[in-house]
């Protein structure tokens, strides 16, 4: 085992949980955009429409972890991390190298997108490694798109084709999904069954975890971020309170006042 089990989760347990700052950012979000959570024309209220913003939260920081530990595995395994940022406005998922190779992955989740963000993803790992070839023009370049959940693979074909149109010299790319990059890559089936392993415990023991939204007349989380807003955003703050009627509806969801 290269990383305890009990370490893997605390970490993942940390990047996820909802901390003060977030409370601070789904206040501003829910003052800035109130009809987005209340009105006749929503089936759901306030505060189930604010879970779905937790969950979508959390999602984004379960993929930021998955981005941290495979850095970190990445190192464990030999490999040299290199500055991420590629440019001024790209960064890589992940960027390596080990001899005379430069390794990059552009890292999803799951291959279940639209069409317009398909081509959208394709096009940016495109520009990376393109720039990765002007960059390292001595150097080989590994160019990998991997999603990470291969139980999905809506646009394979698609991914696919593109790669195979690429026609660069000294740019090897390839379209993987789940383990086949710990067998194609890193020659290291071990590691994808240590993660995934470590994941489907960490999952079996939060099972009966339900997602709940703190009540907002007493959380302290709520209680500090009201602070905190009317101390460094003063104006949202007294739009909250004022009396325009989606605000004196928004508060009577989220407080449950009466709107009378």
């Amino acid at each position: 085992m290269m990383k305890k089990y009990e370490d893997f989760a605390n970490e993942l347990n940390d990047k996820i949980k909802s901390d003060n700052e977030f409370y601070y950012e789904l206040l501003i979000t829910d003052i800035e955009n109130p009809r987005r959570y209340t009105g006749i024309f929503r089936a759901s209220n306030a505060k189930t429409k604010l879970i779905q913003n937790v969950t979508q939260s959390r999602e984004i920081k379960f993929g930021d972890f998955m981005e941290d530990i495979i850095t970190w595995y990445i190192a464990e395994m030999g490999y040299v991390n290199l500055d991420k940022k590629i440019s001024d406005d790209l960064e890589a998922d992940q960027l390596f190298e080990k001899y005379n190779s430069i390794y990059l992955i552009e890292q999803k989740i799951r291959d279940d997108h639209d069409s317009t963000k398909k081509r959208g993803q394709y096009d940016n790992f495109s520009k990376k490694y393109r720039l990765l070839r002007d960059k390292y023009p001595e150097r080989k370049i590994i160019a990998v798109m991997w999603f990470i959940d291969d139980g999905l693979k809506k646009n394979r074909k698609y991914y696919y084709q593109r790669a195979e149109a690429e026609e660069l010299n000294g740019v090897d790319i390839h379209v993987l999904y789940g383990g086949e990059l710990f067998t194609e890559i890193f020659e290291r089936l071990d590691v994808w069954r240590e993660i995934c392993e470590h994941l489907a415990r960490n999952k079996s023991e939060r099972s009966n975890e339900v997602l709940t939204v703190p009540d907002f007349a007493t959380s302290p989380e709520i209680q500090k971020a009201l602070s905190r807003l009317k101390e460094e955003r003063n104006k949202l703050y007294k739009k909250f309170f004022s009396s325009k009627p989606e605000y004196v509806q928004l508060r009577a969801e989220l407080f449950r006042l009466p709107t009378d």
